[in-house]
């Protein structure tokens, strides 16, 4: 999943204030080349703020894990090569729930509420997400995850940063017509993954399938059927507008 971590970089440009606000996303990566390649991020970050078509940072490990200015600006979260990008932090960040599901592992301290717990996730890099627990006062825990399971056996409920990658949308008893692949997979974000990575296939939405193993298996639709007779739930990205 694309994570959204706060970094704090102290950069020395006349231009902007001193103290400047970028966030990292692990395995992800903005569209189009801006300018120059760098070999550390302070570089690449200070030339991309002097660059006006500039909106973010790549890095690329296979090109000796060099820092590259991006036109972007959308951020997209299914880098190949496992690509790590770097943007202007936005001033609000917005957060996807997802019930009856979790994160696995602890990343941090947990709160007793759930803006303490997202602030604080925001500024953690190890944090991919929010996990709140019933079963331990209903505290909400910082979680590195990063894959969201939608298998909560105790009625948990989670929050992540919603970006292309995880602003989907749920359509309960419904289905999508035509497997957009042969193979399905065991959880959802993997499937949301294939889907976007793979837009050669035609992939329009997700279908999973309670006779099937609960599998999530890529479809082509593009119409949301919302009369499933198997009781399948389909997800399809939300509408921007």
């Amino acid at each position: 999943m694309a994570k959204l971590v706060l970094l704090i970089l102290l950069i020395g440009f006349p231009s902007v204030t001193s103290a400047a606000a970028w966030c990292r996303y692990p395995n992800s990566f903005l569209f189009n080349y801006a300018g120059r390649a760098y070999t550390t991020m302070r570089a690449a970050i200070n030339a991309c703020k002097r660059n006006a078509k500039c909106n973010g940072i790549t890095q690329e490990p296979n090109n000796k894990n060099r820092y590259t200015e991006r036109v972007g600006p959308q951020i997209q979260s299914w880098s190949p090569t496992g690509e790590t990008s770097w943007a202007p932090c936005p001033t609000t960040a917005n957060w996807c729930e997802y019930k009856n599901s979790f994160l696995y592992n602890y990343a941090g301290p947990s709160f007793t509420t759930l803006q303490d717990a997202q602030m604080a996730c925001l500024a953690n890099k190890k944090c991919n997400g929010i996990t709140q627990e019933p079963y331990n006062n209903n505290v909400y825990t910082q979680r590195a995850g990063p894959t969201i399971h939608n298998t909560s056996p105790s009625g948990e409920t989670s929050w992540a940063v919603c970006s292309a990658f995880n602003n989907w949308c749920e359509y309960k008893d419904s289905f999508l017509y035509s497997y957009a692949a042969t193979s399905g997979y065991d959880n959802l974000q993997d499937a949301q993954r294939a889907c976007l990575a793979n837009s050669g296939i035609n992939c329009n939405g997700i279908t999973q399938e309670p006779n099937n193993n609960n599998r999530y298996t890529l479809r082509i639709g593009p119409q949301i059927f919302g009369t499933s007779p198997s009781g399948e739930t389909s997800w399809v990205l939300c509408p921007t507008s």
